[in-house]
């Protein structure tokens, strides 16, 4: 039977989504002449993704285009309350988890104080702070973790909110699931306790737990999970929060924006491909430690870790080294105060992974 031009643009999408999934299960990797410069290992995005089921939904989502994604939004819910194993009262989807920040900085930080490591991920503090919200900065530890014990002496009876990410962004570093299960439980009786498990999915096996469990329990915590990392959905902006179902409640009052439908069909689809994930998790572990050895190679400190991303000592400003490897086609991390000798490189494909590392070699050794 003939193709309308609907069913051809599926069909292309359909195979061009297929494409770079076949290049990931084969892992072999392309010339260096076919890498597309300047290489981004800046954004800790997923290299690899969308994978081949979200990239099929967003496809099949083209229809509906014109249409709210009401019934998206609920299907989606559905889901993440099963993979959760709470009701769906307790789930709040987000324009990515960064809405969610903001909302529960809107929701809870408009006055008194909010209480965090540093450096970590800086949205929810930044955003406080512009809501005329004190945030107390605890330094992380000698091994750039959270510091527990200091964490807990800065929080006080004004504290609204404490602000834990884990695995931290930029350090990278976790901490231990029966530990964090016991301080974060013990500290939510205190005030609101968020965690922020953006990279959760790409840590090393049995290195920490969710907070999720402590939600079960209807302690005072909310977690944020996000479909931007390791289901590669950065640009479709789909994140949710886990909470009792009161606090959800305050925290929908406060929301702004609606999810865009291709990326919840995409979330909903991905949550469901266990083969990609699987995958992506092996290709990205792999060359995390690619970059790790090549560290202890040079004689590079760098934190333990757990993301998509190595925090790295460069020896030297890492103004100069950004500038060193922008000469090189390369786009790095930011600087993090304090930490002006370290930066936060995330991991790219094979290829770039290999590219970067000859990089590094050359600006360190030179």
């Amino acid at each position: 039977m003939p193709l309308d031009r609907r069913q051809i643009l599926q069909a292309g999408l359909t195979l061009t989504a297929l494409a770079p999934w076949a290049a990931a299960q084969a892992r072999k990797p392309t010339r260096t002449a076919a890498l597309n410069l300047p290489i981004k290992i800046s954004g800790n995005e997923n290299p690899w993704g969308p994978g081949p089921k979200a990239r099929a939904a967003i496809a099949a989502s083209i229809d509906s285009g014109s249409r709210y994604g009401s019934q998206s939004y609920a299907k989606l819910i559905d889901a993440i309350a099963v993979k959760e194993r709470v009701d769906r009262d307790r789930i709040v989807l987000g324009s990515g988890s960064g809405e969610l920040l903001h909302v529960l900085a809107i929701a809870y930080c408009e006055r008194g104080q909010m209480v965090c490591a540093w450096p970590t991920f800086n949205q929810l503090p930044s955003y406080a702070e512009k809501l005329g919200c004190e945030v107390v900065k605890v330094p992380v530890d000698a091994a750039l973790r959270h510091d527990l014990d200091a964490l807990s002496a800065a929080t006080s009876a004004n504290t609204a909110l404490l602000y834990l990410c884990n695995p931290n962004n930029p350090t990278g570093t976790v901490l231990g699931g029966p530990r964090l299960l016991e301080f974060a439980a013990k500290m939510s009786e205190r005030t609101l306790v968020v965690s922020d498990e953006a990279y959760l999915e790409l840590c090393e096996p049995g290195a920490t737990a969710s907070l999720v469990e402590l939600v079960r329990r209807d302690a005072n915590v909310v977690v944020l999970r996000t479909f931007s990392k390791i289901h590669g959905l950065a640009g479709l902006r789909i994140g949710y929060a886990v909470a009792r179902p009161d606090i959800a409640q305050r925290l929908r009052r406060f929301q702004t924006v609606f999810p865009n439908t291709p990326g919840l069909e995409a979330a909903r689809a991905s949550l469901d491909d266990r083969e990609f994930l699987d995958s992506t998790y092996s290709l990205l572990r792999a060359d995390r430690k690619r970059i790790c050895d090549a560290c202890d190679q040079l004689a590079l400190r760098y934190a333990e870790p757990h993301g998509n991303f190595v925090f790295m000592q460069v020896g030297m400003p890492v103004e100069k080294f950004r500038a060193a490897m922008k000469d090189r086609r390369i786009e790095v991390g930011r600087s993090f105060e304090p930490f002006n000798d370290w930066c936060r490189v995330s991991v790219g494909t094979s290829d770039e992974t290999t590219f970067f590392l000859d990089a590094l070699r050359a600006v360190v050794r030179s």
